[in-house]
């Protein structure tokens, strides 16, 4: 069973709107956690995930124009890096509307360790840039 995300004050980015974003996409996360855990509806499961994927795009658009707006030199990286989880995301939707059953638990422990990962690795070496940079205060 995939343990529940926690958000943890280390993980801010000290940017209000990414923060508020990263503590929403975590949520969208725990509902399916919750979902799965609860044996929800499949309809219910795939209006989450749509979701999901919106709200990671529009948060990734975030990043993307902090990551210009402060010239930051790994930004080439990091959006790769949200380039890869939107085809992964992207896959696994596909196949769980083709019924992959199977594909639940894989697809959320793929959210869980991404997001957490990403979140308090490459986004926090985003946020030393950001402070050595006086882009946001220390």
């Amino acid at each position: 069973m995939v343990s529940l995300m926690n958000w943890s004050d280390d993980l801010l980015t000290g940017i209000e709107e990414i923060d508020d974003q990263h503590r929403n996409l975590f949520l969208l996360i725990n509902r399916l956690i919750l979902h799965k855990r609860t044996h929800g509806p499949r309809e219910n499961l795939l209006d989450v995930l749509h979701v999901l994927v919106a709200y990671s795009q529009a948060h990734f658009r975030s990043e993307d124009h902090h990551m210009a707006a402060s010239e930051y030199p790994l930004a080439r990286s990091h959006s790769h890096e949200h380039l890869t989880f939107t085809k992964n995301i992207n896959n696994f939707m596909i196949d769980y509307e083709r019924g992959d059953e199977e594909l639940s638990d894989k697809m959320l422990i793929f959210l869980r360790k991404w997001w957490v990962t990403h979140v308090a690795e490459s986004d926090q070496m985003f946020v030393k840039h950001l402070k050595e940079t006086g882009y946001i205060p220390s």
